[in-house]
């Protein structure tokens, strides 16, 4: 948008910045993905099934997708941040089954 709030065509200089942008959140997804099927197994210990698993991995991947990875420590930042989400379902769907058990 320009300073009277109309859309404007990006010119050659802009378009070259954001092309590859699309790169690194497939990489924080990748990343995230990888930390969320660690983090499913770490949560869910010995009872971790391959549905807490895919579901952490798919946690995971939508997080690390939310952080793209621009360096070392960002990409570092995406596996982290699948690592806790899936951790934190598997733990929850643990939590599930046993009170449903119950």
């Amino acid at each position: 948008m320009n300073q009277n709030g109309n859309l404007r065509t990006l010119s050659e200089n802009e378009i070259t910045q954001v092309s590859g942008a699309v790169v690194a959140n497939i990489a924080g997804a990748i990343g995230g993905g990888i930390g969320g099927f660690y983090g499913a197994i770490i949560g869910g210990g010995r009872n971790a099934t391959a549905s807490s698993i895919i579901k952490g991995v798919i946690a995971g991947a939508v997080v690390g997708a939310f952080n793209p990875v621009r360096g070392v420590a960002s990409g570092v930042s995406s596996v982290a941040g699948g690592i806790v989400g899936g951790a934190t379902l598997s733990f929850l769907d643990e939590a599930e089954h046993a009170l449903v058990e119950n």
